[in-house]
């Protein structure tokens, strides 16, 4: 049986990649398309809007709206209404699973996600691509093998209309190799540099630096700079489409979990 999905978000730029991603899939089945109160779009036929076959599938203002039952929200909205929907979803107002997608969330909103992986399986990722699960991994790993004597560098490209810095996969890498340095990222990571330095470089810094222009979809590099030598780990996306297809594996991976808090590297074994 094909798995009904949610879209939060549904008439941005990757909720119409997730909804395309949907109707090529003949595991899934776009049952509800949710945009914020008020939307000029409000209760018109979302494949109409997307050149898309969603006849009568409407843009709604709330999950509840929907009446669906029965399959998985996915959340790829702004910071603001994801908060929102954790809290329905931890109140017991948000029955259905949930795979979250929104960049830039802060730590209070991971607790948000927490308090709703006690009512509703709920998965968050500070990005859906196989690839960049992958550098995660990778970072870890070269991290605990070359960080004691290898300088870190985080370096990360984005579109000109990207609104928080650094992105929210270049924080997590940032976690990840400061994590296995033994320090935090508060402690490890300095945004950016300018002037002149008091003295050299510490040897466990990991610099954070972030590109904002054109229509980059998105680039993330982890320098390992040693003496000598260098070692860079580098993901680059093509398309967005690469985020809409990791949501939607999501999405079908969720689907049959019990409620429990869950990322992209437990749906791909890494």
């Amino acid at each position: 049986m094909a798995t009904n999905i949610i879209i939060i978000g549904a008439l941005g730029r990757m909720g119409i990649e997730i909804g395309k991603v949907v109707q090529d899939d003949k595991d899934t089945k776009l049952a509800g398309c949710v945009e914020y109160a008020g939307h000029p779009k409000t209760g018109v036929d979302y494949g109409s809007l997307i050149g898309a076959d969603f006849s009568g599938v409407k843009v709604v203002s709330s999950v509840s709206q929907t009446g669906v039952k029965d399959g998985v929200i996915i959340d790829f909205s702004s910071v603001q209404a994801t908060r929102e929907n954790l809290t329905k979803a931890g109140n017991g107002d948000l029955k259905l699973p949930v795979v979250v997608c929104t960049t830039g969330l802060e730590k209070g909103d991971y607790e948000l996600a927490e308090r709703a992986a006690l009512k509703v399986p709920t998965l968050v990722s500070s990005n859906m691509s196989l690839g960049v699960n992958l550098l995660f991994s990778l970072t870890e790993l070269v991290t605990k093998k070359l960080g004691g004597n290898f300088d870190i560098e985080i370096i990360e490209a984005h579109h000109k209309f990207k609104k928080d810095s650094p992105s929210g996969t270049a924080r997590t890498l940032g976690e990840i190799a400061a994590k296995a340095l033994g320090q935090s990222y508060d402690e490890a990571v300095v945004n950016g540099r300018s002037g002149m330095a008091s003295s050299t470089r510490p040897p466990l810094e990991i610099g954070m630096h972030a590109v904002r222009g054109g229509d980059i979809v998105g680039d993330h590099t982890v320098l390992f700079a040693g003496m000598g030598e260098r070692v860079e780990l580098r993901h680059m996306a093509h398309s967005r489409s690469v985020f809409a297809r990791g949501a939607v594996t999501a999405a079908k991976w969720i689907a049959s979990k019990q409620p429990g808090l869950y990322t992209m590297r437990d749906v791909l074994g890494l």
